[in-house]
C-alpha cells in the first residue's frame, strides 16, 4: 500500500522517523493515489498504524488523515480522513519517507497543521521543526523525547515556504505562529521557555522578541588557555540585554533517573561524581559566561509550575540587566507590562496548558 499522510498523522510519522537513529530519509515527490496494492481494496488490516505512534487501527472515530491529488483518487474507507490536494504548491512539497507513506514537506506540514492546531501548540511544533529534538508520535506532550537529532527545517525555509502559497487556506495563521518561533532549539522545555518569552503581551508572553537559542559565546583569547571550555552555549540570550537563562530540568545532574536502591558502594560513588563533574562545569560555565558580560540565570522546572515563578524570573532577568548597565529599554517596559493587570494569572494557564505533565489543562494532541 502507499498513501500520503496530512496534518496529524504526518507529523506523527515524522516524528517515529526523526527518533530513529540516522533519521528520516526522504524523497522528492508528487501527491501519489491512494493505493492499497497489493490488495484490491482498503482495510484497517494493511496500515501499517504503529509507525503512527497508534497503539489501535485506524477507525471513524480516530481516522488517519490523508491528502489525495483529486476527488477521484479519494480512498473508499470511513477510517481516513480525506483532503483533496487543492490549487498549484511550490516544487519539492512531498516527499516519499518509506514504501508505505508519503507526507508534505515540513513547511507544508507548518501550514497544514495552522488549520488543525491551537496557535501555541504550533508554535512549539515549528520550535521542534526547526530544532534538535522530536517529541514522542505516541504521547507527544507527556512522552519521552528523542535529543541530539538534526533540524528538519528553518524558520527561513518555512517562511520563504509561505510567501509562495498566496491565498491559500491558513496562510494567516501560519505566519502569526512562525513569528514567535526560533530555530536551534535544543530541548522541548527550552522551546517553551523561549516561547514565553518571544509571545507579544497581548498573547500573555513577555514581549522579549529578540533572543536566540543556544548561540557560541566565545571567550577573549587571554582567557582561552586558563578556561575549561574554548566556547560556551546560554540555552537562551536575550540580544537586547546581558542575560541569557538555561533550563535546568528535573533531568538535570542525572537526577531524574537516579535509582539509588539499585546501586552498590560503588555505583552510588560513580554517580555522585558524574553528578559533581555537571555542577563544576555549570559553576564554570555560568562564571566565564559572566566573564564574557552575559549573566545566566537558571530556570528549572518548578518556575514553569508553581503560580509566577516564570514572571519571577523574568523580572529578575530585567532588575540585573539594570543594576548593571542601568538600564532595561524597551524590553524592561514589556516585561512590566506583562506583569499588570490580570495577565500573570492567564498566562500561567498558558503555561500550564503547554507543560509536558497530565495536570492542568490541554491544547490537544500536538
Amino acid at each position: 500500500m502507499h498513501i500520503c499522510l496530512n496534518k496529524g498523522s504526518a507529523l506523527a510519522l515524522l516524528r517515529s522517523l526523526r527518533a530513529e537513529e540516522g533519521g528520516p530519509d526522504w524523497t522528492v515527490c508528487g501527491v501519489p493515489d491512494a493505493d492499497p496494492w497489493p490488495q484490491k481494496r482498503w482495510s484497517r488490516r494493511i496500515v501499517p498504524y504503529l509507525q503512527l505512534g497508534r497503539s489501535e487501527s485506524p477507525s471513524r472515530s480516530n481516522p488517519i488523515e490523508v491528502i489525495v491529488p483529486e476527488v477521484s483518487a479519494e480512498p473508499r474507507a470511513s477510517f481516513f480522513s480525506v483532503r483533496t490536494c487543492d490549487g498549484n504548491l511550490p516544487p519539492g512539497s512531498f516527499l516519499r519517507v518509506t514504501s508505505e507513506y508519503t507526507i508534505p514537506c515540513p513547511e507544508l506540514l507548518f501550514l497544514e497543521l495552522s488549520e488543525a492546531m491551537d496557535r501555541a501548540a504550533l508554535e512549539l511544533v515549528g520550535y521542534e521543526l526547526c530544532g534538535s529534538y522530536a517529541r514522542n508520535a505516541a504521547d507527544p506532550r507527556t512522552g519521552g523525547v528523542t535529543h541530539g537529532i538534526e533540524p528538519v527545517t528553518s524558520v527561513r525555509k518555512i517562511e520563504s515556504y509561505l510567501d509562495r502559497c498566496p491565498g491559500r487556506r491558513g496562510l494567516a495563521a501560519a505566519r502569526a505562529a512562525l513569528r514567535n518561533v526560533r530555530d536551534t532549539a535544543w530541548s522541548a522545555m527550552e522551546a517553551i521557555v523561549s516561547l514565553m518569552l518571544v509571545r507579544e503581551v497581548e498573547d500573555l508572553g513577555y514581549g522579549i522578541s529578540e533572543v536566540t537559542l543556544n548561540e557560541r559565546e566565545d571567550f577573549a583569547r587571554e582567557l582561552r588557555g586558563r578556561s575549561s571550555a574554548a566556547v560556551r552555549i546560554p540555552d537562551i540570550s536575550l540580544n537586547d540585554l546581558p542575560i541569557g537563562f538555561n533550563y535546568d530540568g528535573y533531568g538535570h545532574l542525572g537526577l531524574g533517573s537516579a535509582d539509588v536502591s539499585s546501586l552498590g558502594e560503588i555505583g552510588l560513588g560513580a554517580m555522585l561524581a558524574a553528578m559533581r563533574e555537571k555542577y563544576v562545569d555549570d559553576i564554570r560555565r555560568n562564571r566565564e559566561l559572566l566573564a564574557h558580560g552575559r549573566i545566566v540565570l537558571p530556570v528549572v522546572a518548578e518556575d514553569l509550575v508553581e503560580r509566577g515563578g516564570l514572571d519571577a524570573v523574568v523580572l529578575e532577568a530585567v532588575l540585573a540587566a539594570e543594576h548593571l548597565v542601568g538600564s532595561s529599554g524597551d524590553v524592561g517596559a514589556r516585561v512590566r507590562r506583562a506583569l499588570a493587570n490580570d495577565r500573570p494569572a492567564r498566562r500561567q494557564q498558558l503555561i500550564w496548558s503547554i507543560y509536558p505533565w497530565h495536570a492542568g489543562p490541554s491544547l490537544g494532541a500536538y
